[in-house]
């Protein structure tokens, strides 16, 4: 019995003093400070709070992250039951369609998004209802979230700092941590924090800000564009420079003199004081960051107006590459993240997906298919429709139109003629 009671008392000790809190905290304190000021510039590796201030600061983070987090979060959701048989009765959805008095649906899942996008982390937390009823979903800021671990690595709780400097801690019942993949940071202070996209971009992010700063300071410090002096060793008097500047603004100024030249008879000198070729260089290099930027979260710049990279076609497939290629896979992985959490959470076999019928894009795609398909002979046809399977056939049924006299599609022996959506 005493054998007992001391082993008990030995693995108490020796858990409570293995156990680990993981926060991802600002590098540039501590005694490291002053090198960590020197290299700060290169450095990805910063705080959570860092990312988002940079996503509030920098105007190509916010418009790449924004655009994909409200877009995303814009795209229908469906709820389906474990058959993938969409359900209207949905207790999930219900929740998601009101998560919290604040915010809609849109709004819960853009806040996801912009945290999962700019910090690579997204903590929700759970306030259960009875039977769903009254469960409430909220979005807690990453950078002020502190994971709690066992002696075995185990999460175990979060600690939520509000802005007060009050501290909550809550279960891991309570809260969902949705995270990106991270091979990076694998030291015990960050391995359960995912990465954040900015991190492999912050030098990028970094010099952005100095152009956009430089060419803030450009235009405010550049005034004037010339001046117009008496070209002679007789300098004018206050009067005549006044009559001079009046006839020049009254014989220059206004739209139907743009691009003009104004002859004087007067022996004057114009001298020019606009942009340097340097100073058009500096601001060439922003779109460049922005392209590498767009690069980083796998969108095209076309998509943010960079007028020298587009043409009609590629700016709408460089749309419909980013529903597939980002919009949709981000939904994805935040409705499953939530659907897999709130199952366990209050017993429910429910699934949140988006609904693709509602993406125009993706109409449009199908609606190609079809088109190409009508173009196959009946047997080429046949055999395409033979390897789909039944859920692009209903795809290509609910987005092309079947005419009365129309065989519909996967009939054995007879072309199944798709008539398309004009």
């Amino acid at each position: 019995m005493a054998d007992n009671f001391v082993k008990r008392l030995f693995s108490s000790f020796v858990n409570k003093s293995h156990t680990h809190t993981y926060t991802l905290t600002n590098p540039n304190g501590g005694s490291w400070s002053i090198l960590n000021g020197v290299f700060g510039y290169n450095s990805g590796k910063k705080s959570l709070n860092q990312y988002t201030e940079a996503y509030g600061d920098n105007p190509l983070v916010y418009m790449i992250i924004k655009k994909i987090s409200f877009t995303s979060a814009s795209i229908k959701r469906i709820a389906v039951n474990e058959n993938d048989e969409e359900i209207e009765n949905s207790v999930l959805l219900d929740i998601l369609n009101n998560p919290n008095p604040e915010q809609g649906q849109i709004e819960f899942l853009e806040e996801c998004n912009e945290y999962l996008e700019s910090t690579g982390n997204t903590f929700v937390k759970l306030t259960r209802g009875i039977g769903g009823i009254g469960t409430e979903l909220t979005v807690l800021p990453s950078g002020a979230i502190t994971i709690v671990c066992n002696s075995i690595n185990e999460v175990t709780s979060y600690i939520y700092k509000d802005v007060d400097g009050r501290e909550h801690t809550y279960s891991t019942d309570e809260i969902l941590h949705i995270k990106t993949s991270n091979v990076v940071n694998i030291d015990s202070e960050n391995i359960k924090f995912g990465l954040s996209p900015l991190q492999a971009g912050w030098i990028v992010v970094k010099s952005s800000g100095e152009k956009l700063n430089a060419e803030a300071s450009i235009f405010k410090n550049r005034g004037i564009v010339g001046m117009i002096t008496n070209d002679t060793d007789i300098p004018m008097l206050a009067n005549e420079q006044e009559a001079v500047q009046k006839q020049f603004n009254e014989k220059t100024g206004g739209s139907d003199k743009y691009n003009s030249i104004h002859v004087s008879n007067t022996k004057l000198r114009f001298v020019q004081t606009g942009m340097s070729p340097t100073d058009l260089k500096l601001l060439e290099g922003i779109v460049s960051s922005l392209r590498i930027l767009c690069s980083i979260y796998g969108v095209s710049s076309v998509i943010f107006n960079d007028n020298e990279n587009s043409t009609y076609n590629n700016v709408s497939e460089a749309v419909k590459a980013a529903y597939n290629e980002v919009y949709i896979p981000l939904a994805n992985k935040v409705d499953k993240e939530l659907s897999n959490f709130l199952n366990k959470q209050l017993g429910t076999t429910e699934y949140i997906k988006v609904d693709l019928t509602s993406i125009e894009v993706i109409k449009a795609s199908t609606n190609e298919i079809a088109q190409a398909i009508n173009s196959l002979s009946p047997l080429l046809a046949t055999k395409v429709i033979e390897q789909m399977s039944s859920e692009e056939i209903r795809e290509l049924i609910n987005l092309g139109v079947l005419a009365a006299d129309q065989t519909p599609i996967g009939e054995i022996g007879i072309q199944p003629t798709i008539t398309t959506e004009a």
